[in-house]
């Protein structure tokens, strides 16, 4: 019974964002009020399956972007690099991939937030498209996310079940690792999204001579040092993060609590606090978000997440196919659903699927994680940081609709999942 209203909620959920009604924030109001009522979840169990650092750190990291934009660094940064590249397929390109590098070590949230400001002042000085540009920026963040054991919750967990360390996935047993499974995939991927999506005919609008100055007057630099600083800490006790135990939202809590008494206290900047912690609250966002997630614990709950494994594990004894089904699998079911609980349903069936094939289970690991991220970057729905990078860009006056964000996410997916695919079978089945 209720394995089929999960089913239906999920489709419902699906036609709601495809046709656009109700609004995203209510379809995540109604997910979460029809998996209580009914009682497919538990108020207990619903507050396990909600993944509260995450929604944390969106909060904070929102806030932490106001900042940013208050302090003009991010118009200084704009300018800064239209006058370096003067070129809009190379700018676009860099911005894209600088964005996946940072992710390998920064949750994929917290780069999106910071790299939103720049593309917006980047679009305000060129005719590239906005969204495109975003979306770009988005789907290289979560991509990279699991190259390393810190930059995607995730790879965390593979990590803390397996209990392994930070090299592992960089190389484990001899062999190249996620790292290079998500690296050069990503960076493949970014070059041929850049070709297709950003347009020849986007001529950069040429900044005056003045602007540069005109950035640098508009620029608090004591403000964006601050900024920077604080920011610098929260990436350092990310690093570190499972040495010293501290939660993601701890850490952007740190950050934004810093910059608030810096401002306050040496500045007296009240008026800048006020707003950026007004305008980065970001409730519609974190409402939906609640739907997804407990509508992806419902799923793991009442065992849809194990009867697909039951269905890999009749597939035979032979590697090669059950890890490409594995891959596909989780990039299908990630595209849907948050791959947070979906991973940590599969954990267990992993163990399982190495007894029977006798092998490593790290090799049949890495294919659960590579299709649960690659997955994750194809709808605006399969991963937060998209969540968060489209309800960006509507606060911009951009509407994304789910049928334009796939559009523009599946030539850069599909060439992720392809070459990932080829990378891992030549790094691990080889």
């Amino acid at each position: 019974m209720y394995d089929v209203l999960v089913l239906t909620l999920l489709i419902f959920m699906i036609v709601a964002l495809v046709i656009g009604k109700p609004e995203r924030h209510w379809v995540g109001l109604i997910l979460f009020i029809i998996l209580l009522l009914s009682g497919a979840l538990s108020i207990d169990e619903s507050i396990k399956y909600i993944s509260w650092d995450v929604l944390g750190l969106i909060i904070c990291m929102s806030i932490y972007t106001s900042f940013l934009e208050n302090s003009g660094g991010a118009h200084w940064i704009a300018e800064y690099l239209l006058k370096k590249i003067n070129e809009p397929k190379l700018l676009s390109f860099l911005l894209i991939l600088l964005s996946g590098i940072i992710s390998i070590a920064l949750d994929n949230v917290t780069v999106v937030l910071i790299f939103a400001p720049i593309a917006f002042k980047l679009i305000e000085k060129t005719r590239i498209d906005p969204i495109a540009l975003l979306i770009g920026v988005t789907l290289a963040a979560n991509m990279s996310g699991s190259a390393t054991m810190i930059g995607d919750p995730p790879a965390m967990l593979v990590a803390s079940h397996y209990d392994l360390t930070f090299m592992d996935f960089i190389f484990y047993n001899g062999k190249p690792s996620m790292f290079f499974i998500t690296l050069i995939p990503m960076i493949i991927s970014t070059y041929v999204y850049t070709e297709l999506t950003i347009k020849k005919n986007n001529e950069l609008i040429i900044p005056r001579k003045s602007s540069e100055k005109e950035a640098l007057t508009y620029m608090d630099k004591a403000f964006v040092y601050e900024a920077l600083l604080f920011l610098s800490i929260q990436i350092i006790l990310l690093s570190i993060r499972n040495i010293i135990h501290i939660s993601l939202t701890q850490a952007a809590l740190i950050n934004i609590s810093g910059l608030s008494l810096t401002r306050i206290l040496l500045h007296r900047d009240y008026d800048s606090v006020k707003e950026s912690i007004v305008k980065g609250f970001e409730w519609k966002t974190i409402l939906f978000l609640i739907g997804v997630f407990t509508l992806s614990g419902a799923f793991a709950k009442h065992g849809l997440a194990l009867r697909l494994a039951e269905a890999i594990l009749s597939t035979g004894r032979d590697i090669y196919v059950v890890s490409t089904i594995l891959i596909w699998l989780s990039v299908g079911i990630s595209a849907v659903l948050d791959n947070i609980p979906y991973v940590a349903t599969m954990l267990p069936v992993i163990d399982e699927l190495a007894i029977r094939l006798n092998t490593d289970p790290l090799s049949i690991a890495w294919a659960l994680l590579l299709g649960a991220t690659l997955g994750g970057g194809i709808t605006y729905i399969g991963a937060t940081a998209n969540v968060v990078g489209v309800r960006l860009l509507e606060k911009k006056g951009y509407r994304v609709t789910f049928y334009e964000f796939i559009k523009k996410s599946l030539p850069f997916n599909l060439v992720n999942v392809l070459s990932g695919w080829f990378i891992y079978w030549l790094f691990w089945l080889l």
